[in-house]
């Protein structure tokens, strides 16, 4: 089954933010779903522009894709007005690319990224028409499959997926297609396929385990079900180099929220900061060789026209070669200013030279992370710097001209008192201190989350601070921050950081308040405006009177060592002695050395053969990768300037894209077509672009334009010739012209626009007739604006329109004023002379140039 385009497209141009559904990017892959052995809809329980910014997501998908006999397309959670809508017409969540029921597809896989996820997963199962319980599925049912950091505890989802992934899924995902392709077909029961699914090292299916609880509510057993099948060891890719990169993105049309092209140089981390589940899990230390990772980045800045690259890592200030592949990178690319960015620094791997390499091309925000302002707590949880460390940072930041900083701290660490608390603000202050003896304008932003005891970290048996203690500390740290309008301090909601604590450590029974807090309205958790504590906090009130266990028993309590944790079925990383020993060095404040620049640690993860630290040194990149534009090339910048404008049409599903939204993706597609553009100046150089009038969203154009500022001679023909291929599906490049020197802009050149209006059946030629006749006749016909920011602003249509006519059977053609403060937009005419007008077709026919 597909849906009928049209009926799915009026739709979506009714609720806000359309480029959130309709598909059709540039590098989006669409294979015939008929033709696959098995398919996969990749579902990612967040909006579109949080799931299209994560690397994980965006890498699986090219990997499954990149099997002929696979077909993979992308699906992500409705915004609350879509959702209203598709109920309402019965339409069931559908994928992007073929827009085919998800119920339909064979995989569906969950990326749970955050705890926060839970309830979205759900109402995703539910609008899919998926049963939300894997024990009510049958073999007609899509095989419901999770992946991502909360499967190293998956216990609190366990009844609604059928099988989930511990640790790494290049590998894994294709061994799941594989079974699953050979079950299709043969008549053998949805058990036998989990039986299957089970051989696979890394998936865990919770219905062969049952866990088994004491006369007082504790976890006594999780006992398995299945001969041979007892534990779940996590999956691993022992090489980066056997990991694809994702050098062919797919492109959304609107701005995500990491938007740049996203290059993987270090999985794993051994520094053994004990709060850090990630860190822990991802043992070892993996890094991609540095002339890998500069071939990945210029490829990917050529297929995609991203202006900034960042280079991911845990620690990216352990990858010994980082400066000089920062440096060959910048030598070959700040010609076409191509900026790069890096995550959170630790402080004592900052320096000047990496401040300036960084900032070379962009500068907005430079972020690092201390997480305790005390000597002492940091020795606690294993951090490894000193204040020393983070001044130093800070002096090297801003004498390389960086205008913001950005701290991160954590409140309820074990162990940590009020002088901890008081600390962090006394250590701001003197980082903006040291900040404005640098600069005047020099600016600093602190944020603070709340302390969640993770699985398989040394601190998953800590208890967490309650929401009283929270706030309380939240008001500590505000008498000591510095009252000044250049520091701005945040926190992470108390509330919210409480029930990621409850469902982060909780067992099997924390399933009943997930269902129970989902089917009382909860859904997108992770959006301020959708999160309900009150909600939650039924939820768990409802599970404590009907199991005995309640938030606190989850969230707060101290886990005693000789207890059952309801994850120990699992092995995700370090072995439990090995976490329990941290635990106890962390009480005698004792370091544990990186064991990836000394001796080993005896974390356990390692057989020293496949599985073991690959690092590279200074030296690693060669010579030849280092060359950059050559010296015999001219300088763009030193060339003559000129001006060509460009026609194009947009049409189908681009009537969904907004002006921003296309100036946006113009700019990709230029630097794709590798054009001279001509850039501005100042820490954040844009290319020189100027639009014409912005068109309304839902109207089709013939007569849409934009003005390109180049360097050199080179013809329109040849701007067409090259610009053409790179835009994207229903952008169509129709004229590029060359301008005069000093030739009026867009904004001044085009006087008015003509419109077409295709009616529907339903709409005679009578009623049209009659409503031309009523506004001609009338003196005055006034028109109030709809939208927040210009809510009550008043029109008068008879001075925003010059001409309005009946051509054809139910076809109305229109002229309106441009880029005055007597224009109008194309829908205020079709709703005020026409009334209701749906299955309206509005086509922008010409500008008309003064």
């Amino acid at each position: 089954m597909k849906f009928r385009s049209l009926e799915l497209d009026e739709l979506i141009l009714s609720v806000q933010k359309p480029t959130r559904y309709v598909g059709g990017e540039v590098h989006q892959i669409r294979k015939e779903l008929g033709a696959a052995k098995v398919t996969w809809a990749l579902c990612f329980p967040d909006l579109y522009e949080v799931g299209m910014s994560n690397l994980g997501f965006r890498l699986l998908y090219e990997v499954l894709n990149g099997r002929e006999e696979i077909a993979c397309e992308r699906a992500f959670m409705l915004w609350p007005d879509l959702v209203a809508l598709a109920r309402e017409r019965g339409l069931p969540l559908w994928s992007l690319e073929s827009r085919a029921p998800l119920r339909d597809f064979d995989i569906l896989g969950f990326s749970l990224q955050f705890e926060a996820a839970y309830t979205t997963c759900l109402a995703m199962l539910e609008l899919a028409g998926v049963p939300l319980l894997a024990s009510e599925r049958t073999e007609r049912d899509p095989l419901v499959i999770a992946g991502g950091p909360c499967t190293c505890n998956g216990e609190p989802v366990a009844p609604f997926f059928d099988a989930m992934l511990l640790g790494e899924g290049e590998e894994a995902s294709l061994e799941v297609s594989a079974v699953v392709a050979d079950w299709k077909g043969t008549g053998a029961s949805r058990r036998e396929l989990l039986e299957r699914l089970s051989r696979i090292p890394g998936i865990y299916i919770p219905a062969f385990f049952q866990p088994r609880y004491g006369a007082r509510g504790a976890l006594e057993v999780v006992e398995p079900l299945l001969p041979g099948y007892e534990r779940v060891e996590r999956r691993l890719l022992s090489d980066l180099s056997m990991a694809p990169m994702p050098v062919r993105p797919i492109l959304p049309f609107m701005p995500v929220i990491h938007d740049r092209l996203s290059i993987e140089l270090q999985r794993g981390c051994t520094r053994g900061c004990r709060f850090c589940q990630v860190g822990m899990v991802a043992r070892p230390t993996r890094q991609r060789p540095p002339a890998e990772a500069l071939a990945a980045a210029a490829e990917g800045i050529a297929c995609s026209g991203h202006d900034e690259v960042g280079f991911l890592s845990l620690s990216a200030g352990d990858y010994a070669p980082l400066g000089e592949l920062l440096e060959a990178f910048l030598t070959r690319h700040a010609p076409e200013r191509v900026g790069l960015s890096l995550p959170s620094l630790r402080t004592e791997t900052m320096s000047p030279r990496l401040a300036e390499l960084v900032g070379a091309i962009r500068k907005s925000g430079f972020t690092i992370a201390p997480e305790a302002a005390t000597e002492r707590l940091r020795r606690v949880i294993n951090k490894g710097n000193s204040e020393e460390n983070l001044l130093q940072a800070v002096q090297s930041i801003f004498e390389a001209g960086w205008g913001l900083l950005k701290l991160y701290f954590m409140l309820g660490l074990p162990t940590e008192s009020d002088e901890d608390i008081r600390a962090i603000g006394e250590l701001s202050s003197r980082a903006l201190w040291r900040a404005k003896r640098i600069r005047s304008d020099a600016r600093l932003n602190v944020s603070v989350s709340t302390f969640v005891p993770k699985p398989f970290t040394p601190f998953q048996w800590e208890a967490m601070d309650d929401i009283p203690e929270i706030i309380r500390k939240h008001e500590l740290l505000r008498t000591r921050f510095p009252r000044k309008g250049s520091a701005q301090l945040k926190y992470h909601g108390a509330e919210s950081s409480m029930i990621e604590g409850a469902l982060a450590r909780g067992d099997r029974r924390v399933a009943d308040a997930i269902l129970s807090a989902y089917r009382s309205g909860q859904v997108l958790d992770a959006w301020t405006e959708h999160f309900s504590y009150p909600r939650w906090e039924a939820a768990f009130g409802e599970l404590e009177r009907t199991r005995g266990v309640g938030r606190h028993y989850f969230a707060n309590r101290e886990r005693s060592e000789a207890e059952v944790l309801p994850w120990e079925h699992m092995r995700a990383g370090p072995g439990h002695e090995w976490l329990l020993e941290e635990r106890h060095r962390s009480r005698r404040e004792e370091p544990l050395p990186d064991c990836s620049a000394g001796a080993c640690s005896a974390c356990g993860v390692c057989d020293f053969t496949e599985i073991r630290p690959r690092i590279y040194e200074c030296g690693a990149l060669p010579p030849q990768a280092e060359a950059g534009v050559s010296a015999t090339e001219p300088d763009i910048a030193t060339l003559p300037r000129r001006v060509v404008r460009v026609r194009y049409a947009k049409r189908g599903r681009a009537v969904a894209v907004s002006h921003i939204e296309t100036m946006y993706l113009l700019h990709r597609s230029i630097r794709r077509a590798k054009l001279p553009i001509s850039f501005s100046q100042g820490f954040n150089p844009r290319p020189r672009l100027s639009m014409g009038p912005a068109l309304a969203v839902g109207v089709e154009s013939e007569a849409e334009y934009f003005d390109l500022d180049l360097h050199g001679d080179i013809e329109p023909s040849e701007v067409a010739r090259l610009l053409a291929p790179e835009l994207p599906v229903d952008y169509e490049l129709l004229e590029a012209q060359l301008l005069e020197p000093r030739a009026p802009s867009l904004s001044s050149a085009i006087a008015a626009q003509l419109f077409r209006v295709d009616f529907p059946a339903s709409f005679t030629h009578e009623q049209l007739a009659s409503a031309i006749a009523a506004f001609e006749s009338a003196d005055r016909v006034e028109v109030e604006r709809q939208r927040n920011a210009e809510r009550g602003k008043v029109v008068d249509l008879k001075g925003a329109l010059l001409r309005l006519s009946l051509d054809a059977p139910g076809v109305v053609r229109f002229t309106l004023k441009a880029a005055n403060a007597a224009s109008a937009k194309p829908s205020e005419v079709l709703r005020t002379l026409f009334g209701a007008t749906a299955g309206a077709r509005i086509t922008k026919e010409r500008a008309l140039f003064s």
